[in-house]
C-alpha cells in the first residue's frame, strides 16, 4: 500500500493536470474577488444592485454575492472566504481534478501494468483517493491564501482580521465536503471509464441542475408523509457546500461534516467494489 501511494504521489506531483488545475484555482480566486469588487463598486452608484435580504435557503448554481455591508464599511477576512468558496468555484475545479486523475493511467497502461500485482486492486483507489485528498487540501490553501492577498491589494487597510478560530472550521468543514465530492466524481470515473462524462456531471451538479431532482423527491416524500419536514438537499454535498458559511450554527456544520466523511466514504468503497469485481483492461 505504501508503495502504491509513493507511486500515484509521484504521479500526482509530475502531472500536468495538477499544476494547471492550481493555476486555475490561482486566477478564479483573483476573479471571484474582483467580481465582488465590481459588485461593490456597482452598488455604491446604485444601491439596489445588491440583495439587501438574505435567507437561510441558499441559492442553486454558481454566483458571488457580496454583501451589501461591504460598500461602506470594513470587510472581514472571514466572510470574504466563505463568500467566494461558497460560490461553487473550487468545487467545480476539484470535479474536474477528480475526472482527470482518477482516469488518467487508463490511457498510458499504467493500471493495466500494475493491476496484477494487487490481488486486492481496491488498494488502487484508496492510495488513489489519497493523492485526490491532498489535491483538494492544496487548492483550498491555495485559493483561500490567493483570495486573502488580492483582497488586501484591493480594500487595503477595510480589510481585516476577527477571528481565526470560525474560519479553520469553516474551512475544516469545506474540506470534508469538497473532499467528498471529489471521491464521489471519482467513483463515476473509475464506474463509467468516462473522465468526460464525471466531469460534465460534476460540474452540472454545481450549476444546479440536480436541484430539480430535489425538488421531485421531496414531493414524493411529502406526499407520503405530509408531516414530515424533510429536505433531501440538507443531505447533499452541493447545496452543503453552498449553505454552510462562517455564521452557520453548530448543527448545520456538523451535518455538513458528516454528509462530507460520508460521501467520501461511501464512494471510495463502491469504486473500490468495482474496480474489484472489474476485468482490467
Amino acid at each position: 500500500m505504501f508503495n502504491l501511494i509513493k507511486m500515484d504521489m509521484h504521479r500526482l506531483f509530475r502531472s500536468t493536470s495538477t499544476w494547471i488545475t492550481l493555476l486555475l484555482v490561482v486566477i478564479l480566486a483573483v476573479f471571484s474577488v474582483v467580481m465582488t469588487n465590481v459588485d461593490i463598486k456597482m452598488a455604491e452608484d446604485d444601491p439596489s444592485s445588491l440583495i439587501t435580504e438574505t435567507t437561510e435557503e441558499p441559492q442553486p448554481g454558481i454566483y458571488v454575492e457580496a454583501n451589501p455591508e461591504w460598500v461602506k464599511g470594513n470587510i472581514e477576512i472571514g466572510d470574504i472566504i466563505s463568500t467566494e468558496m461558497r460560490s461553487g468555484l473550487l468545487a467545480i475545479l476539484s470535479a474536474v481534478f477528480a475526472a482527470i486523475f482518477a482516469n488518467a493511467e487508463q490511457k498510458n497502461g499504467y493500471i493495466k501494468n500494475i493491476a496484477g500485482q494487487f490481488p486486492r486492486r481496491g488498494s488502487l483507489i484508496i492510495s488513489k483517493f489519497v493523492a485526490i485528498a491532498i489535491q483538494i487540501f492544496l487548492m483550498m490553501i491555495l485559493f483561500t491564501v490567493v483570495t486573502v492577498i488580492t483582497c488586501f491589494i484591493l480594500w487595503g487597510d477595510r480589510f481585516y482580521l476577527d477571528s481565526f478560530t470560525p474560519i479553520l472550521k469553516f474551512l475544516g468543514t469545506q474540506y470534508l465536503l469538497h473532499l467528498g465530492f471529489a471521491a464521489l466524481i471519482m467513483f463515476f470515473s473509475i464506474l463509467t471509464r468516462s473522465t468526460a462524462f464525471s466531469m460534465t456531471a460534476g460540474i452540472l451538479v454545481c450549476a444546479g441542475f440536480a436541484v430539480p431532482i430535489y425538488s421531485i423527491i421531496n414531493k414524493l416524500v411529502t406526499d407520503i408523509k405530509p408531516n414530515l419536514n424533510f429536505n433531501i438537499g440538507d443531505y447533499m454535498i452541493d447545496r452543503n457546500i453552498s449553505q454552510i458559511s462562517l455564521a452557520a450554527t453548530s448543527d448545520i456544520m456538523i451535518r455538513g461534516i458528516f454528509v462530507g466523511i460520508i460521501f467520501a466514504a461511501v464512494s471510495v468503497l463502491l469504486a473500490m467494489f468495482t474496480i474489484q469485481k472489474r476485468d482490467v483492461r
